[in-house]
């Protein structure tokens, strides 16, 4: 009686600290964002034409943060990818400009919390882009690719604003860029002669705060529901850059909305998903 006594005692401590164990477990989430807007754009490109042209586009932006481990969680990654489209006119509306881009940046923040409901964020991105814009009526160089690299500085707040019981948070972001690369054809130079008769020269520019001046600001309000969070905010890229004796800009002011939650990714023999998840792969 007393053997069976004793190994039902061990049995449920055991039990309770596997499951205190168990329940003291953590992993770290991906934070993820998907977000779609709608904005108003300013193309200024002296190799495609002199005048500047406005229209409206659309956009996309996916973001991916997680703390580099559990056990500190000062220390922040993120992924971010952006993808637009536009469609622009000059001021007298003969002719169109099209406009699409893509860029992925990666980058690292330091965590603040000065207080109960406020973080700070502060660190660097790095980033690579491509643009492509149109202009049908131009017969000789009708294309200009924009290229470009940049290394960034960058800063985030977060204030939960309490009201009544629906928590609403604000965030604000910037990002500046301070140190890059950059493609720039001479004027009249035709994508012809620089790439298939090699002629570079003076296409390829280190570019910083002497002759690049941009900002990406963003203020997002997130509304947390039953299943998910929603989000609605506004977004602002300035840039103007010279080169080559032309000054390019590019401004966009867009409304964006979209969806935020957290990830968990079970994958290879490492991290293999526990019994009581289901995978339509297996």
């Amino acid at each position: 009686m007393m053997k069976l006594t004793t190994s039902i005692g061990m049995l449920l401590c055991s039990i309770a600290l596997f499951s205190q164990n168990n329940d003291m477990s953590k992993y770290r989430l991906i934070n993820t964002s998907d977000r779609f807007g709608i904005s108003l754009v300013e193309l200024l490109d002296p190799y495609l034409s002199p005048l500047e042209y406005n229209g409206i586009g659309i956009n996309y932006e996916h973001t991916g943060q997680k703390f580099f481990s559990t056990a500190n969680t000062n220390l922040s990654m993120e992924g971010k990818i952006n993808a637009s489209a536009a469609y622009t006119t000059n001021p007298q509306q003969t002719a169109a400009m099209m406009y699409m881009g893509a860029s992925y940046s990666w980058g690292t923040f330091y965590h603040f919390r000065p207080a109960t409901r406020l973080q700070l964020l502060a660190g660097g991105t790095a980033d690579i882009g491509i643009g492509y814009k149109y202009l049908p009526r131009n017969v000789n160089n009708p294309v200009n690719v924009d290229l470009e690299t940049n290394l960034n500085i960058a800063g985030k707040v977060r204030y939960d604003i309490p009201f009544r019981r629906w928590p609403v948070r604000l965030n604000y972001e910037i990002e500046i860029p301070v140190l890059g690369y950059m493609f720039v054809p001479q004027m009249g130079a035709s994508y012809y002669e620089m790439f298939e008769l090699g002629s570079l020269s003076n296409a390829f520019h280190l570019s910083s705060l002497h002759n690049k001046l941009a900002s990406h600001k963003k203020l997002i309000f997130d509304f947390p529901f039953k299943h998910s969070t929603f989000r609605l905010g506004v977004d602002v890229a300035k840039l103007k850059y010279k080169a080559n004796d032309m000054v390019f800009v590019q401004n966009n002011f867009s409304l964006q909305f979209g969806l935020k939650y957290d990830l968990f990714i079970f994958a290879g023999r490492r991290k293999p998903a526990p019994d009581h998840f289901i995978s339509s792969d297996k």
